[in-house]
């Protein structure tokens, strides 16, 4: 398990869990990392992860509008967060997991 800290751009960073790779993880036995974060705001290259940790603030928001990705709730995390990932990789990466 390979582990990477990270601090969010400018824009902060967005959180949240992908319900699709937990209901194919379900389905096939996978083993496909479930949070996905969004290094710089919602329009960033997402990187998944299996564990994610917080050291600092953070926002637990619940709306109506959801994100591009489809997402009604998520961690909001400003700039100067640190974050823990645990086996950080790509959506290609995560897919094939």
């Amino acid at each position: 398990m390979s582990f990477e800290l990270l601090s969010p751009g400018p824009l902060g960073a967005i959180l949240h869990v992908n319900r699709q790779f937990i209901a194919m993880n379900a389905k096939d036995g996978g083993n496909r990392p479930v949070y996905t974060l969004k290094p710089n705001g919602p329009n960033s290259t997402p990187i998944y992860a299996r564990e994610v940790s917080v050291d600092g603030p953070s926002r637990c928001v619940f709306s109506a509008d959801r994100l591009a990705c489809g997402a009604h709730a998520w961690i909001a995390i400003p700039p100067g967060t640190t974050l823990g990932l645990h086996d950080p990789m790509t959506f290609e990466e995560a897919k094939a997991a």
